[in-house]
């Protein structure tokens, strides 16, 4: 597990995406040793047979400071002459392609040939220079087992371990990451290259609702400070979430084939389901299929209490067909997702269709000595929601359908460049254009509050996104690097004419109709990060970034103040009534942050990571509060999004050591994670609204000869700081302790886990309310805290084949 601690100014620039598997081949000979002072030379391909010009080559002697950089010619050739004798390693690099060391170059006299092949890779994790990450210490990026990827309620979950991530519940499919305090649309969700918008008004489908927990593959997480090739119309950072990317069968050999197969199954809420994967290519054509599925029932808390409206059923499907070539990398993935129902406790409606499919194209080239990665997606998305059946049993007297259609278009274009062996340079071009309609069919007899008309809550609500950026990684020396930035991202949107169920809206439909509706929103992002390596046993970088973003189409066009329209308004799970507002402003957040990574080596291998930051927000969009009132013994407001400037500060920390290695007693690892966030509303000195309180993780795991095992606990303090404009609530601390035990052996992988193992009765700080319990009381009890699933027994088998 990566880490974080406090020293210095600022965090993090990285490059986000995975990697696919890298091979290279030396050429016989390669490791000959020969008598006297010497040449090495070879020819460069990829796995195509294509030369690959302008790759730096560099050539280290093992023993003393002697080295050499030269860059491929044009037919893929290098050569190094005059060579002292001794031993050397080869460290090969070309962008867009995996990096590649031959470790022991023996030369004494005439030639050795080094004639490598390199594979394609997708993307790098972090931004490189001279085979050094530049701007990435406070990123977290790894591989997502398939452990993780079978027991996991949904992809936001895979995301919870890293530094700096919270989750906010949002129903059981897709909870929220949260990045320092900043989540939902302040923080950027790309999937697979691609962007996506929530198509409804409670944001029951957010980005991460679109790819499945078997699907994921590589994971990264970028909170703070980001490289602006990887940011944009965002505040606390970026999440990336890539599936496996396509494996070719090597030259000459036979296809190449793989495939995986997964069923589990957690007690509590009878939630169990499965995944398919098939993968067949051969050296330059491959197709595959992903498939998952997976249905719960509500979950029952400690205290034995049914959470009602916590059942879901989802399905994906995935087709994968991917080609490559002369240097050429094509992707083409056409999915199809599909909720038929799915409850959310904290919300007045339930999700009762969700209906999505999408391409996404993507294509890679080395051009001249640089590589272009270009993406092309499209998404089309039908969302219904309507009281579901948990609440059709309480006194709620009819039904209320409300029907969304989202349409979303975009690219991406990245270029990247090395043009000299210290400097890289990175420039690209995004377009993301999101359309969206919802409308509220009139109810039968329920005129005037509910008919006769249909309500038109966004008529052709538009939301254009055009980006351009230029960033410049560089290393000075071998101690010190530099990431550089600027991206310019003009945001514009607009909406049309709309109309309530009756006159009875007409006041407010007329004045959102006669206003001005269009805004066209300039944003400037700045980042500046500067990394010291002083040795190999510490780095530390600290920066300062500059981001914004412009109102989503919900903050700023939901036009209705009666209370009942209102309601049907608001992606926090509170209960409260949320009213648009056509003069906010862009978000603008400057941030400084500093990240210290210290490390030692065997044999008690060791990591301790610490980021502090501070991050001051002008125009941060906040409520204003229009009214408030009893629905019997609870309270609730009515509120208008609002421009309020704010504060946030706070740290992660985290870290791991090896407490035992051997062959006989396998190997023992101590890992942990903590993070703390304080957010003020400047002009009242209030608590930000669903800020995580003080937190930690830590667990303690033993792997020996393919067996697993080990505990873990989660402590959570008390939420105390609150936003009083929204009447948000306290929850008390607590701690949830786990186990689990696994095995791998062959083709298969098994694991048994035990959530909550002493069933604590818990309310979580960023759940919402129990919207459910408060209604079925007859609204005359008062409205409590979202409790936590208690304890819950899970298990999980994967073959692969």
């Amino acid at each position: 597990m990566n880490c974080k601690l406090w020293t210095a100014l600022l965090a993090a620039a990285c490059l986000c995406s995975q990697a696919t598997p890298m091979h290279a081949q030396a050429a016989p000979g390669a490791n000959k040793a020969i008598a006297g002072s010497g040449t090495v030379g070879g020819v460069l391909k990829d796995q195509s047979g294509a030369v690959i010009a302008g790759a730096k080559v560099e050539l280290r002697s093992a023993v003393s400071e002697f080295s050499r950089i030269l860059l491929t010619d044009q037919q893929g050739h290098f050569v190094f002459t005059s060579l002292p004798a001794g031993h050397y390693r080869l460290t090969v690099s070309a962008s867009g392609f995996a990096s590649e060391i031959v470790r022991d170059l023996s030369v004494h006299a005439g030639s050795v040939e080094a004639n490598l092949t390199l594979k394609v890779e997708p993307a790098k994790a972090y931004v490189e220079v001279n085979g050094q990450s530049v701007g990435s210490l406070a990123a977290t990026s790894r591989k997502v087992d398939a452990n993780e990827q079978g027991t996991s309620r949904n992809t936001a979950e895979i995301l919870a371990e890293a530094p700096g991530v919270s989750l906010r519940a949002n129903g059981q499919l897709a909870s929220i990451p949260m990045l320092h305090g900043l989540g939902d649309e302040r923080t950027k969700v790309v999937v697979d290259g691609m962007t996506a918008a929530s198509s409804c008004p409670n944001h029951m489908n957010p980005p991460l609702s679109y790819i499945a927990p078997a699907q994921a593959s590589q994971v990264t997480v970028m909170a703070g400070i980001t490289p602006v090739s990887l940011g944009g119309d965002s505040l606390g950072g970026t999440v990336s979430i890539e599936s496996r990317l396509p494996v070719f069968a090597e030259p000459g050999g036979q296809l190449h084939e793989e495939g995986s197969s997964t069923g589990f199954y957690r007690s509590n809420g009878n939630n169990y389901g499965g995944s398919l994967t098939e993968w067949v290519a051969s050296r330059n054509l491959g197709i595959g299929y992903a498939g998952f599925w997976t249905t719960n029932d509500n979950y029952t808390d400690g205290a034995g209490h049914k959470v009602t409206s916590t059942y879901a059923q989802s399905t994906d499907h995935t087709v994968t067909l991917a080609a490559q070539g002369a240097g050429n990398l094509v992707v083409l993935q056409a999915s199809l997702h599909h909720t038929p129902y799915e409850g959310f406790v904290s919300a007045q409606m339930d999700m009762v269709r969700n209906y999505a499919d999408f391409l996404n194209l993507r294509y890679r080239r080395g051009i001249g000595a640089g590589t272009l990665d270009a993406h092309v997606f499209w998404q089309n998305t039908f969302h219904s929601m309507n009281i579901g059946h948990d609440k059709s049993t309480f006194p709620m007297p009819m039904s209320m359908p409300m029907n969304t259609h989202g349409r979303d278009l975009g690219y991406t274009l990245r270029y990247e460049l090395p043009f000299s062996t210290r400097h890289i340079l990175h420039i690209g071009n995004e377009l993301h254009r999101f359309v969206l309609d919802d409308t509220w069919p009139a109810v039968s007899g329920t005129a005037p509050m509910m008919g006769p008309n249909t309500f038109v809550d966004i008529n052709d609500g538009r939301r254009i996104r055009l980006g351009t950026y230029l960033e410049v990684a560089s290393k000075w020396t071998p101690q010190w690097s530099t990431l550089l930035g600027v991206r310019n991202d003009t945001i514009w949107t607009n909406a049309g004419d709309v109309q309530g169920y009756s006159s009875m809206y007409s006041m407010d439909a007329n004045a959102f109709n006669g206003a001005n509706r269009a805004h066209t929103d300039p944003d400037i992002d700045l980042t500046a990060v500067a990394r010291y390596e002083p040795s190999a046993s510490g780095t530390y970088e600290f920066g300062y970034a500059r981001k914004s973003r412009a109102p989503n189409l919900y903050e700023r066009y939901a036009w209705s103040t009666n209370w009942m329209a209102s309601g049907m308004i608001g992606w926090f799970g509170d209960g409260n009534y949320y009213v648009g507002n056509l003069g906010l402003k862009p978000e603008v957040a400057n941030t400084v942050s500093g990240t210290a990574d210290w490390r030692g080596h065997a044999p008690r291998a060791w990591e301790l990571k610490a980021t502090p930051y501070l991050t001051y927000v002008e125009d941060y969009i906040d409520v204003n509060t229009l009214a408030t009132t009893m629905y019997g013994m609870s309270t609730f407001a009515q509120v208008q999004f609002a421009n309020h400037n704010a504060r946030i500060y706070g740290g992660d920390l985290s870290g791991n050591v090896s407490l035992w290695e051997s062959d006989g007693a396998g190997r023992i690892r101590l890992s942990g994670v903590a993070g703390w966030v304080h957010g003020s509303r400047l002009d009242t000195g209030s608590g930000l609204y669903q800020m995580m309180p003080l937190n930690a993780r830590l667990a303690i795991e033993e792997e020996l000869k393919g067996f697993t095992g080990g505990v873990g606990v989660q402590a959570v303090d008390r939420k105390s700081r609150l936003d009083p404009n929204r009447l948000e609530q306290a929850t008390p601390g607590y701690a949830l302790f786990e186990m689990h035990a696994g095995f791998r052996r062959g083709f298969l992988q098994a694991s048994a886990k035990v959530e909550n193992l002493f069933n604590r009765d818990y309310e979580l700080p960023l759940g919402g309310v129990n919207f459910d319990d408060y209604m079925a009381s007859g609204w005359m009890k008062q409205i409590k805290p979202l409790t936590g699933r208690g304890r819950s027994v899970l298990f999980n088998v994967t073959a692969n084949f």
